[in-house]
């Protein structure tokens, strides 16, 4: 893979976005794209929102630079000041195959990719934009099929608000089930959660379960949640990227997903569905 530096963003300044729309990256596969911050006093806790959209699509939105490190730090990434990933790809895959199946071809998505990064309480803050880039995928030696190759890593968030304690209640999140994604995983960011269940078609596929549990069995393959304030009910915490659950048939009819929360009293829970996709389909 290539590392590029990408132009300047035109204004950075506190408790305000700063913006790129940039041509750079087009006819290359976007593995990451990585901030660099820097200046007298700039956190990750000062990003409140990190967006990037393809086509009028937001691929990412609504999420902080403090909730994104938790997913990464989940993933077994890196947390390093200054610096702040968002990888289309998944470096943590088991195969070169997997790790690079959610990566943005902008070989087929011929429009400019525009980044957002709204900074909030920051001192004389500066920002960089870097991307880790590659051959568009098709022509990756992976036999990627031409569906495959239109297929991007996306998160779509969701909030929930449950008023009071709640056992087995289902609740609508956002997983692109009419869209054909395919989902990896997905974070609950929360104060009361205790248990969570899915199923698939009638079908139980995470049995109603708790927090401890799950953490134990994640932990066992390297995936450390964010405190106990962070659940992911996660279909490939394996690395294998052919689990993540497909939410439409052969025939392109939605399967039947539900997802059932309990919790300890009422709650607002961030949600982040981490699907694969077509952009167009978001």
């Amino acid at each position: 893979m290539d590392l590029l530096t990408l132009n300047q963003f035109p204004n950075v300044a506190a408790n305000a976005p700063a913006t790129l729309v940039t041509e750079e990256l087009r006819g290359f596969s976007v593995h990451a794209l990585i901030l660099e911050q820097g200046g007298t006093a700039f956190t990750k806790a000062q990003i409140d929102n990190f967006r990037t959209t393809i086509g009028g699509k937001d691929l990412f939105d609504n999420i902080t630079g403090t909730v994104l490190q938790n997913q990464n730090t989940y993933d077994g990434l890196t947390s390093t000041t200054n610096f702040l990933a968002f990888f289309f790809g998944d470096p943590m895959a088991n195969t070169v195959r997997g790790k690079h199946l959610g990566d943005l071809d902008l070989s087929i998505y011929d429009s400019p990719l525009e980044i957002q990064v709204d900074i909030g309480g920051a001192t004389a803050p500066t920002l960089k934009a870097h991307a880790l880039v590659g051959p568009p995928k098709l022509a990756m030696p992976y036999g990627y099929s031409e569906a495959e190759a239109m297929m991007v890593r996306a998160l779509i968030r969701s909030q929930l608000q449950p008023t009071a304690a709640v056992t087995r209640k289902s609740f609508g999140i956002g997983l692109g089930s009419e869209t054909g994604a395919r989902l990896r995983r997905i974070h609950f960011h929360h104060a009361n959660l205790t248990s969570v269940e899915l199923k698939k078609n009638s079908i139980i596929k995470h049995d109603d379960i708790s927090i401890a549990l799950n953490d134990f069995v994640q932990e066992e393959y390297g995936r450390v949640a964010s405190g106990a304030t962070h659940y992911v009910l996660d279909r490939i915490f394996d690395g294998n990227q052919g689990e993540a659950e497909a939410t439409v048939d052969r025939n392109g009819r939605p399967h039947p997903l539900q997802v059932n929360l309990t919790t300890s009293g009422a709650d607002t829970i961030e949600t982040y569905a981490d699907v694969i996709t077509a952009p167009g389909l978001i």
